[in-house]
Order: structure tokens, then C-alpha cells, then sequence
């Protein structure tokens, strides 16, 4: 078996699945997409494994595996697409989880062939811990999967489908922005679901300027 890895090897829990497939001696390469703008290969490879990636996967990429092309992302079929985290904590999900599914040539829009849900506490959760739940609970479906990829039982009998078009980075812009009529309570629901470490958080329009929030 041959299988090609794409994921953001900035992740704990990437370098953590590139340990996994060694130690069970799985012939593979792995590309770091936060490196690549565009995924391109030359090589043929039986599986092709999409693991906290965010780089679309063209078709010109999946015709080269024999096998099929499968992605692991990191939030529910009720949030495909872009900032599933932020989404989830706008409406104060009281639930969240891992879709496994078949790439197909839309964002999470393949079949699906696994969830594991999990329960938040959303006065408990913020967007930092939200991530790190999920990436504790994305590694063990990833490697359970392997693991089933290796024993030749793949056989898969969810009925589950995505509950909406996954979510843009459109949409994920005009959701962040705090507007100068929003309650206190919308301002600080939305400083939640968006800050976290160095990335993009809350921002406000004003007079022509946009001011962003830094959190510290």
C-alpha cells in the first residue's frame, strides 16, 4: 500500500499521525500544505488522506490515486467549510465533532464515512480549547481509520449527510465583523468565537477605517 498524506504540519497532532503511519511501517510521503499555495504531484499512490488540511485537493491530483481520497475535517456535517470552529461557537453549539468523507471536487461536500460528535460546555469553551478538544478527538478517528484501512475493512454504513454548502471565507468575514449597533452580549459571543493566538479576530468598520481586534 502507498498513501499520500496532505496536512498543515503545524499541528501537534500532524506530526503526531506522521509518527502513527511509521510506526505501523506504512509506505507513505506526506506534503505540508501551509507550504504549498497549490497541491501538485507526480507520484501514483493507492490512498490519498487530507488530515487538517485546508488546500483544495483538484481532480487532476485525485486521478492519481488508485484507491479513493479521503479528508478528515474538523467539525460536523452541521459546519463544512471555513471557520467551522467560529460557526459553531456563534450559536453556542452544545455539540461538536469530526467528519471523515470522501473528497469530491467541492469543499466537504463527499459522501461521508464517519462522524464522532462530542459534547461542549459553551460557558466553558472557548475557541482555543474548542480546537484543542477536537484535535484530541481527530487524531484518534484518524488512526482508527488507518488502522481499518490496514485490516482491509473499509466498509462503511453511515447515512449521514451535510446539513448546508460549506461555509466561505466570505461568509466567515462578514461574521466577524462587530457592527456599532450589536448588544454587549453579541460584541463579547463574537471576541469569543474568533480570538485566538495570532489569527484573524473581530473588527469594526468605522468612518472608512477598519480597526481590528489584537488579543494580547
Amino acid at each position: 500500500m502507498k498513501l499520500l498524506l496532505i496536512t498543515n504540519y503545524n499541528h501537534k497532532v500532524s506530526k503526531q499521525l506522521i509518527r502513527f503511519l511509521r510506526s505501523k511501517k506504512i509506505n507513505f510521503d506526506y506534503i505540508d500544505s501551509n507550504k504549498k499555495k497549490k497541491i501538485k504531484i507526480s507520484k501514483n499512490y493507492d490512498y490519498l488522506i487530507s488530515f487538517l488540511n485546508s488546500e483544495y485537493i483538484s481532480k487532476s491530483v485525485r486521478k492519481k490515486i488508485r484507491i479513493n481520497s479521503f479528508n478528515f475535517h474538523p467539525g460536523p456535517p452541521e459546519y463544512p467549510g471555513f471557520g467551522c470552529y467560529n460557526f459553531a461557537l456563534l450559536n453556542e453549539s452544545r455539540f461538536y465533532g469530526n467528519t471523515l468523507h470522501i473528497i469530491n471536487d467541492k469543499f466537504d461536500n463527499g459522501k461521508i464515512i464517519n462522524v464522532n460528535k462530542f459534547r461542549v460546555s459553551y460557558k466553558k469553551i472557548n475557541l482555543e480549547k474548542l480546537i484543542h478538544m477536537t484535535h484530541i478527538q481527530i487524531i484518534k478517528q484518524a488512526k482508527k481509520f488507518i488502522n481499518k484501512i490496514l485490516n482491509n475493512n473499509l466498509e462503511s454504513k453511515c447515512n449521514l449527510k451535510w446539513k448546508r454548502k460549506a461555509f466561505t471565507k466570505k461568509e466567515f468575514e462578514k461574521a466577524r465583523e462587530i457592527k456599532l449597533n450589536d448588544s454587549r452580549e453579541n460584541v463579547l459571543r463574537k471576541i469569543r468565537a474568533f480570538s485566538y493566538k495570532n489569527y484573524e479576530s473581530v473588527y469594526i468598520k468605522f468612518k472608512g477605517y477598519k480597526f481590528e481586534f489584537e488579543k494580547k
